[in-house]
């Protein structure tokens, strides 16, 4: 289109000029002349229209992945001349997106001196991460549309993406004929879901627990007593190292290890687990091991910040740290390796006297030259004691978890 304009104009400007001369008709290069001077005239008034320009914003700094929030723009004009038609937006990285209608710009047609224009669009979240969001992009055309005039303004504002844990099967290993968690765990009669059994009522008891089949049959009032058990402590080590992650995008390996370790916590945390975790890479977002209920943010903080770019061996991390992971607790290992690096890992946990459970993230690649399939590897790890998983690659993440059985 300005390709165009700019040939019209220059092109009849010499046509005027010449039938001009020819004709000797004085109309002719007035005209000549107003359509020459069109052009930089154009230019000249519309140069300073964003020059005066001023954007506040107004962002939310924390977000969920998949959440949608508001994002407020304010633009005001501190010049003397009113200023007219033009666009205003925000510059968003990838991972986030602005939905809606105008996909997070909008038109201004007019905005008078120290007056105010309000604008709101939709941000959603859709990869987990730290991001920034800005600068605010002004956008102005001249009045004939031949010349376009950007310009970036205002504060850049930093935005933390927490992953968005899913419910996936249940991690704890668990006795198949009795339905049951294999270590061993205290119970503490009261409060709970699992059914302890029943006793006489007494005052005070909640009525709403009183079994009045049993209060038949005996003739006096009979309540029943559940009971709730002291999970295990777990520790969640993601595998860093740069070399063995691979893919981009959402199905990049860090990607879904970083997603299964926020399901993970979730899960251990919601059954009482005292989780902590130890990610190490270019920055150290390790968490020490809690309960509480302000070690969710923290958790899903750091992984959020996480990144695979450690240039250190995975061996060496374990090695490091193995003697923060809490002795008798369980040590939940999420690595896309294929090497024989998790048999010498696991073994050196179990001599700890660590429950491991080992995650195999898969990448949608084809495995590298001298390295196992996820699934072998999962079942070599399952003939040494290891509670391996594989997790495949391009699926959910809860129809993705196949937990391994023994080679034998």
């Amino acid at each position: 289109m300005e390709f165009g304009k700019k040939h019209v104009l220059i092109w009849g400007s010499i046509f005027l000029l010449l039938v001009g001369l020819v004709l000797a008709v004085r109309q002719l290069y007035v005209m000549f002349a107003v359509l020459a001077l069109l052009a930089p005239v154009s230019w000249f008034l519309s140069r300073d229209t964003l020059g005066s320009l001023q954007v506040r914003r107004e962002a939310p700094g924390l977000m969920k992945e998949g959440q949608q929030q508001l994002v407020r723009l304010t633009v005001r004009n501190t010049g003397v001349r009113r200023r007219y038609f033009f666009t205003i937006g925000d510059a968003l990285p990838d991972g986030l997106e602005a939905v809606g209608e105008g996909d997070g710009r909008t038109l201004v047609p007019s905005l008078a001196n120290e007056e105010d224009f309000r604008f709101e669009y939709v941000l959603q979240a859709h990869r987990r991460g730290v991001f920034t969001i800005g600068p605010a992009v002004l956008k102005h055309s001249d009045l004939i549309g031949m010349f376009n005039f950007n310009r970036e303004i205002g504060d850049i504002d930093e935005l933390v993406v927490h992953p968005t844990p899913v419910k996936i099967p249940q991690v704890w290993t668990r006795v198949a004929s009795l339905r049951a968690p294999e270590r061993p765990r205290r119970r503490f009669r009261g409060e709970g879901s699992e059914f302890y059994g029943t006793r006489p009522f007494v005052p005070g008891d909640d009525l709403r627990r009183v079994d009045w089949n049993a209060t038949a049959r005996r003739g006096q009032l009979v309540v029943r007593e559940y009971e709730r058990a002291e999970a295990t402590d777990a520790t969640i080590v993601l595998d860093l190292e740069a070399r063995v992650h691979r893919g981009e995008g959402d199905d990049a390996t860090i990607e879904r290890a970083v997603k299964l370790a926020a399901s993970v916590a979730a899960q251990l945390l919601d059954r009482g687990s005292s989780v902590g975790l130890v990610a190490v890479g270019g920055e150290r977002y390790n968490v020490a091991p809690s309960a509480s209920p302000q070690q969710t943010p923290k958790l899903m903080d750091a992984l959020a910040r996480v990144q695979a770019d450690s240039e250190e061996p995975f061996r060496s991390t374990i090695a490091e740290y193995l003697p923060y992971i809490p002795d008798g607790g369980m040590a939940v290992i999420i690595s896309p390796r294929l090497d024989d690096e998790p048999l010498r890992i696991s073994a050196a946990l179990h001599d700890r006297g660590l429950t491991v459970t080992w995650m195999v993230v898969e990448a949608l690649q084809s495995p590298r030259p001298g390295e196992a399939e996820a699934h072998q590897l999962a079942a070599r790890l399952a003939d040494r004691g290891v509670d391996a998983w594989t997790v495949a690659a391009g699926r959910e993440l809860s129809l993705s978890m196949r937990r391994a059985r023994r080679g034998g």
